[in-house]
């Protein structure tokens, strides 16, 4: 019965990040003065590749420091961040407490490359496995070979060591 009742938390916690009302963000990107002035396009496909990567924060706990975001999706998120009350209350809602994201400082080395490298293969094969080929664009991991890459983190309630997206507290390194 206890396996059951986290089934249906997941179900529910997967239908929030759904239901999500990322409008004021999108409109933030395409905006040329304030945001990035993306397309209409572009910013929907970044919107459902970060909605996907919560997703695959949810469904696998046990990966989150092996999950990795392009420079798109880090700014989205940053956006989302700057609307501070909206995301705390989507936090609490998804997650049950506050995503943080810490960004890398300092220099990167030749391993950390090589650790990135390898953590973006793996995050698509993941990504294809749970969200097929169509969603697999730019927005998602095809950024990530490219030289700019985004270095940060997420942690819930700051469990989090440098560059790790962390839902159980178990910290590594997370970046595109």
């Amino acid at each position: 019965m206890q396996h059951h009742a986290v089934i249906n938390a997941n179900e529910e916690t997967l239908r929030a990040i759904k239901a999500l009302d990322l409008d004021a963000i999108k409109q933030r990107m395409m905006d040329k003065e304030i945001g990035h002035g993306w397309t209409r396009e572009r910013t929907d496909s970044v919107a459902l590749a970060y909605r996907n990567y919560l997703t695959m924060l949810v469904k696998y706990p046990q990966l989150a420091a092996e999950l990795v975001v392009s420079m798109d999706v880090d700014e989205f998120w940053h956006a989302h961040i700057l609307h501070t009350v909206k995301y705390t209350e989507d936090c609490q809602r998804i997650f049950g407490n506050y995503l943080h994201h810490n960004p890398h400082m300092g220099e990167r080395t030749q391993l950390d490359r090589k650790n990135q490298n390898s953590l973006t293969k793996k995050t698509r094969a993941l990504y294809d496995q749970e969200f097929g080929l169509s969603q697999h664009s730019g927005a998602w991991c095809s950024a990530a070979i490219e030289p700019k890459t985004a270095w940060c983190s997420a942690a819930i309630e700051s469990k989090a060591a440098w560059c790790s997206a962390a839902v159980e507290g178990k910290a590594a390194w997370c970046s595109a």
